[in-house]
């Protein structure tokens, strides 16, 4: 995949998705990667680093463990503060 930008040790990444960049943020189009415009994509492969914070809102399935990417990142603000 073009600019895919690793957010997971499991294997999820950032990723360009040109063929369903219609039916992003509207329909499940995807198997567990977050699939992006080609120059979103780019953006993001070009701007974050890592341990910059991923969120992702507004889907569904659990989200990653704490030891399955890097590190407390994955963790909520909330559980990380206490």
């Amino acid at each position: 995949m073009a600019w895919a930008t690793r957010i997971s040790d499991s294997g999820e990444f950032v990723h360009a998705a040109p063929w369903s960049v219609d039916s992003q943020g509207y329909e499940n189009v995807s198997h567990g990667c977050v699939n992006v415009s080609t120059e979103a994509a780019k953006w993001f492969y070009d701007t974050l680093i890592p341990g910059d914070p991923v969120i992702i809102k507004n889907t569904v399935g659990p989200p990653p463990e704490v030891w399955d990417g890097y590190g407390e990142v994955q963790t909520s603000f909330k559980d990380y503060e206490t």
